[in-house]
């Protein structure tokens, strides 16, 4: 007998993921059980594509994006690239790694996501979202003054 249609428990199609570019954003983030390379953690983002409109599950409900990385915040881990990038600022020495996680909640930032070797769509890179410049102060000028 062939399996039947994926779903999951909220009674809906899995979506596609296709590679491009999403604003994610951090619902929560999960301890796991230490794996093959160590201490990990889930991050669990709600994904908005392009046109900005939120990636749904087949019967509305927001589809919520899990990827692990690992638990270390030293300058070179994914961990530390994204809460970088999701806090629109580097990281300081002596920033509590609990404080970090609990800031995040409700960061957004741009995500590169691709395929990966699995076959399956991953988050190869997120940057800051960017900022709208405030606009400069209007100033008195002389009325004869030449531009």
């Amino acid at each position: 007998m062939p399996f039947k249609k994926v779903t999951n428990t909220v009674g809906g199609t899995m979506p596609t993921i296709e590679p491009g570019t999403y604003t994610v954003t951090v619902l929560r983030i999960e301890d796991m059980e230490p794996g093959q390379y160590g201490e990990r953690m889930r991050w669990v983002l709600a994904l908005t594509d392009e046109d900005g409109e939120p990636v749904t599950w087949d019967s509305g409900d927001v589809f919520e994006w899990f990827q692990q990385t690992g638990t270390t915040l030293g300058p070179k881990s994914t961990a530390r690239k994204w809460a970088d990038a999701l806090m629109g600022r580097d990281l300081r020495d002596g920033d509590d790694g609990e404080d970090v996680a609990d800031a995040l909640i409700g960061k957004s930032a741009r995500a590169l996501i691709d395929i990966g070797e699995t076959g399956f769509a991953r988050i190869v890179g997120l940057t800051p979202l960017k900022r709208r410049a405030k606009a400069a102060p209007v100033t008195d000028f002389d009325k004869d003054e030449v531009f």
